[in-house]
């Protein structure tokens, strides 16, 4: 078992204890835990004939990141909030069993990627600069839409949950879908969740 600690939210959040465990991919030899995007605290998750098993006590309201690495929060697998004492994943299916918020905000991250442009392009079979062109215009046209799409999930998200603080994490992740429109409706509604400290540590970053 290892056990961890974290000290981010203010306000005296209520604290959890929380055990999580699962099955893992056999080619997964290193998993980082990573509390509220605190990198320089990552702990690495002792792992036996592909389980493991970790217990952690947290702020009620933290985002626990578990991934092969301490970058590219984005791309994680597996983002979990603690609404129970006990959850457990399956790497190999990308299953989540025990938290209800931590299974909502994987659909919606699994949505949002799936429609990600980035390494879109179209092959083109020709010399015809013509030929080329046409392609380019048809790409950038492509991925501007998935890009709508991308912005549509994580709106229709973001009002389905307006109360719920697993928002900050898509706003934390894809700064780049809340420019504009949905950056107008934030500013708007003026959620408590904006005040995550995830986001706070991103504003001061920046």
């Amino acid at each position: 078992m290892l056990m961890a600690a974290a000290f981010f939210t203010p306000c005296h959040a209520k604290k959890v204890k929380l055990t999580i465990d699962g099955t893992l991919s056999p080619a997964e030899s290193r998993i980082y835990l990573i509390v509220n995007e605190d990198t320089d605290n990552a702990q690495l998750v002792p792992i036996s004939d592909a389980k493991f098993s970790v217990t952690v006590e947290v702020d009620r309201n933290a985002f626990i990141r578990l991934n092969e690495w301490k970058e590219w929060p984005e791309r994680s697998p597996f983002v979990l909030i603690p609404d129970s004492r006990h959850i457990t994943i399956n790497w190999n299916t990308g299953e989540i069993e025990g938290s209800e918020l931590s299974k909502k905000l994987k659909k919606a991250l699994d949505e949002i990627k799936q429609h990600s442009p980035e390494g879109f392009h179209i092959d083109v079979f020709s010399d015809d600069p013509a030929a080329w062109r046409s392609a380019q215009e048809q790409g950038n046209s492509m991925r501007e839409m998935m890009l709508q799409e991308q912005r549509t999930i994580a709106k229709q998200t973001i009002l389905d949950n307006k109360k719920s603080f697993i928002c900050a994490w898509i706003v934390y992740c894809f700064p780049e879908l809340m420019k504009g429109e949905l950056e107008a409706m934030l500013d708007h509604m003026k959620p408590k969740w904006m005040n995550h400290p995830i986001l706070k540590k991103k504003q001061q970053k920046n």
